[in-house]
């Protein structure tokens, strides 16, 4: 192939206009901040996910909107298709964008700011944004139980000399209450996000596990009608989900995994469902989205009101596994070579010891399957490991954090200064 001309080149970055660029932005960030912290607060909750609508934020908000509660809700989304979707179904919601008054005023006004991701993802990396919710009370939901290091724990092993990954650990560690489902998890969490405050109860995702979804909890969750059959019909139906493993992949995401799950499907009749990370997703989708037997499944489509109907879940190492214990049925899950893969994960000291899940390699799936699905015998014993987890009542997660954002707002609205009588 031809080298291209030397115009054709992209321009090389200038340091010194990048490092001027960098001082506005950490200025900018300040000023914002600073007003953030001296505005009066409205009672106004934000909620931000992620590009669709899914996980725990999605199920909180649609639970703050069930019947009022004295405060403002919005959902707040960098996404123009998202914010659309939600408008055209009569859900509050606001487009943010950098330069937007409207945005830069709901963020400097809202008192309190509820996530389920980074919060310097969730505004699009924009530091001006985030700093216009300094004065906000962050609650971090998260996305799961994990058995990766996560966040500030990753310093030892990532580094904090470079001013970029600098920026990203301080600007990932805002939260003010930290969600810890059970007691075993309080220390990592307060590593993971230097926060001292933590609120035990269930991750609220995890309530149309134990209970049918309802209402707007199915929008976010569409699947195409092939996919839906396969779930209605008596067929076992398998999940595969591969997680986001930092550019190193498993053999989950390797073709010859998936040929072998389909042979081993088709030996017992049953339905493959396969949830790529997006990093995977695309190069899949271009020539395997019409094999009999696989259902490829967007990422961004949110499985959890149906996720109960899944017969096995097999993984490498996703949260979810944990979130599928409370189905109580099989969980596979891929052993991995340290050598091969990063030393720091994963890292399965960071939950409980037990018997959880059925170990297996690509030579010993087929078998390791069929045993899951013909012979099961550890349906109480992941049940009694997921209450151990799951220190709360998963169905009453929505409502038990809603109290702590009731109060959180009703602080932001006391009156707060002082008079002096002077003479």
């Amino acid at each position: 192939m031809a080298k291209p001309a030397p115009s054709a080149a992209a321009p090389a970055v200038d340091p010194q206009r990048r490092q001027i660029q960098r001082l506005e932005e950490h200025q900018t960030q300040r000023d914002m901040a600073e007003l953030s912290r001296r505005i009066r607060k409205r009672p106004l909750v934000l909620f931000f996910g992620r590009a669709t609508f899914a996980d725990n934020t999605k199920y909180l908000y649609l639970r703050s909107l069930a019947a009022p509660r004295g405060w403002q809700v919005m959902w707040c989304t960098t996404s123009k298709p998202l914010a659309a979707s939600l408008a055209a179904n009569g859900l509050p919601c606001q487009l943010i964008g950098a330069s937007d008054d409207r945005s830069i005023d709901l963020l400097l006004h809202a008192a309190v700011a509820v996530f389920t991701l980074n919060p310097f993802e969730s505004v699009s990396l924009s530091l001006a944004l985030l700093g216009c919710l300094a004065g906000a009370q962050h609650v971090q939901l998260w996305h799961g139980i994990s058995v990766k290091r996560l966040n500030l724990q990753l310093i030892p092993h990532l580094g904090a000399r470079g001013a970029d990954i600098r920026q990203y650990w301080l600007a990932n560690a805002q939260a003010d209450h930290v969600l810890s489902t059970g007691s075993h998890f309080d220390a990592y969490w307060r590593e993971v996000f230097g926060c001292t405050s933590l609120l035990r109860a269930g991750m609220p995702r995890n309530e149309v596990i134990v209970r049918p979804a309802d209402g707007h909890e199915w929008l976010g969750a569409e699947l195409p009608q092939r996919a839906c059959d396969a779930l209605l019909s008596q067929a076992p139906v398998i999940l595969v989900v591969p997680t986001w493993q930092r550019g190193k992949g498993t053999e989950l995401t390797d073709p010859s995994f998936i040929a072998r799950t389909l042979l081993f499907a088709r030996q017992h009749g049953a339905q493959v469902f396969y949830k790529a990370h997006p990093t995977y997703f695309e190069q899949w989708r271009a020539s395997r989205d019409d094999i009999d037997g696989l259902h490829l499944i967007d990422p961004g489509v949110d499985l959890y009101p149906c996720l109960h109907r899944f017969d096995a879940l097999v993984t490498d190492y996703s949260s979810i596994m944990f979130d599928y214990l409370l189905t109580g049925k099989p969980v596979l899950t891929l052993d991995l070579d340290a050598q091969a893969h990063q030393s720091y994960e994963p890292d399965y000291a960071l939950v409980p010891a037990g018997d959880f899940r059925i170990p297996f390699s690509g030579d010993t799936f087929i078998e390791k399957a069929s045993q899951a699905l013909g012979s099961d015998q550890g349906r109480q014993a992941r049940l009694d490991y997921a209450a151990r987890l799951f220190e709360t009542d998963p169905g009453q997660a929505s409502d038990s954090l809603l109290k702590v954002i009731d109060v959180l707002v009703e602080r932001s609205q006391a009156p707060d200064h002082q008079v002096w009588q002077i003479g």
